[in-house]
């Protein structure tokens, strides 16, 4: 059975406003900026035998086409993050090896003929249609024997906001330099938030078995983060 028979193609023209969380800032409830279209695949986990010799690697990865309906082109730099239920944060693995992709781009040759590498998926992004990018975010090494999870894509939106940082110390600097001479942000007076896509799921299950198991979408949603 195909895959996207299982896990259906979301497309987030169909997302609807924010639900309220607490009092943090919300998007604004109609586009205030740019905004690419983003569809995409759930979670799937892969195993790629890497090395001869060697047992399989694990990787999780999310395919996804993105269109840019705007009217002038838009630099297309997603960043995707796995927080899970005790607030692990994994990031896409960039460097992932050849094979790996190869082996994501066979199971989905018939979904996603035009399945590019995540480092080319990255840059100018024309308008319409016949410019649609398909790619994929993939995770290695993830530990899914919690009972939640959610994804983090940013880079979809021009809506940002600054927001002041409640823990800033205006008795102590912004920066601080290290013995190799380089700066770092330590006691910022304001924090930018971006229109970020959040997408959450569940894992049934034993803590054993949620590691294979399929994840079960519970929501979408835009949150500023």
């Amino acid at each position: 059975m195909l895959w996207l028979l299982v896990c259906p193609l979301v497309c987030l023209a169909d997302v609807g406003p924010p639900a309220e969380v607490g009092t943090g800032p919300q998007p604004a409830p109609l586009p205030v900026s740019w905004e690419l279209e983003f569809k995409f695949l759930d979670p799937r986990r892969i195993e790629v035998q890497v090395e001869p010799g060697r047992p399989p690697e694990v990787y999780w990865y999310l395919a996804y086409t993105v269109t840019n309906r705007s009217d002038r082109s838009q630099m297309f730099f997603p960043t995707f993050q796995l927080v899970t239920q005790d607030l692990r944060v994994l990031d896409t693995d960039m460097g992932i090896s050849p094979l790996v992709f190869e082996a994501i781009r066979e199971r989905h040759r018939q979904t996603h003929k035009y399945l590019r590498h995540p480092t080319s998926a990255i840059g100018e992004l024309l308008c319409g249609d016949d410019n649609a990018r398909e790619s994929v975010a993939v995770w290695r090494d993830v530990d899914l024997s919690v009972n939640e999870f959610k994804v983090y894509v940013a880079g979809l939106s021009g809506e940002a906001r600054l927001v002041p940082n409640p823990a800033y110390d205006p008795g102590r600097p912004e920066t601080v330099t290290d013995e190799q001479g380089r700066t770092h942000l330590t006691n910022p007076k304001h924090f930018t938030l971006r229109k970020t896509l959040e997408i959450r799921y569940n894992l049934l299950g034993s803590p054993t078995a949620r590691a294979t198991a399929t994840p079960e979408r519970a929501g979408v949603r835009w949150v500023m983060r």
